[in-house]
């Protein structure tokens, strides 16, 4: 049985969702271009996928309803600070989920968070298993939740790129090359999210940080800093903003 799933915006996440779809040839993917606004396949579309940007979540959901959703349509949204409730308005559609997934989509690493909102218990068992060809995931019980995961994992890759790249300049600082200190730094945060798989984060640090060594001088540099506080600071900023959003 062909599984029919229209994606509205394609864009680097759209392209993603399609590019991890396609692996399975029992899904056919239609796509639809905002600005050219061709909606052919909608009605008979099994899920459709809002892969836009919030700022043109109102045009785009109206123009959708225009075009006619069939009641059965499971509604997909993946854009940050538009709720559940505002999709439902905007739409007037029933069969709605909510889902936060992250950039390690675009490179088969991703992990996304959603909610649902009025389907069925089986129907929930088919977003489930629909999500799974996409990437690894989970429901969350509260809405709220969505603005906390995009607050970890939505922005959580920019974290590791700023770091990477003071890291970066760091090692230029101390008379690397560019092209030296790139590879090391590319290769140590690899290797580093591989091994995080095999047990906990501070067990790991233990196993870097020799007593007296030169990683323990390193992270008395980074506390004496107050680093735990600034990320602390940083994941609370972006879920306020998120909530914020959501409003």
């Amino acid at each position: 049985m062909i599984t029919k799933v229209t994606i509205i915006g394609f864009g680097t996440m759209g392209r993603a969702i399609g590019n991890a779809l396609k692996k399975d040839k029992s899904i056919k993917i239609f796509i639809v271009d905002i600005e050219k606004k061709e909606y052919a396949e909608i009605k008979n579309s099994d899920f459709v996928i809002l892969s836009i940007k919030p700022q043109n979540a109102k045009e785009a959901i109206e123009d959708l309803k225009m075009k006619g959703l069939n009641k059965k349509t499971i509604l997909i949204s993946i854009m940050a600070g538009v709720s559940i409730e505002k999709i439902h308005r905007l739409s007037s559609h029933q069969k709605i989920v909510r889902m936060m997934p992250n950039l390690g989509l675009s490179v088969g690493y991703g992990i996304a968070a959603w909610k649902s909102a009025n389907l069925s218990a089986g129907e929930k068992k088919k977003v489930k298993n629909f999500i799974d060809k996409i990437t690894d995931n989970f429901e969350v019980k509260n809405e709220d939740d969505l603005n906390k995961v995009t607050a970890i994992s939505g922005s959580g890759p920019a974290y590791f790129f700023i770091f990477a790249k003071y890291l970066t300049e760091a090692g230029k600082k101390i008379g690397l090359t560019k092209k030296e200190v790139q590879r090391l730094v590319s290769k140590t945060f690899s290797a580093s999210a591989i091994l995080s798989k095999e047990t906990d984060y501070s067990s790991l640090v233990e196993k870097v940080a020799s007593k007296g060594g030169t990683t323990e001088a390193a992270l008395q540099a980074l506390e004496k800093k107050q680093l735990k506080k600034t990320v602390q600071d940083a994941v609370s900023s972006a879920y306020r903003r998120a909530k914020e959003l959501s409003k």
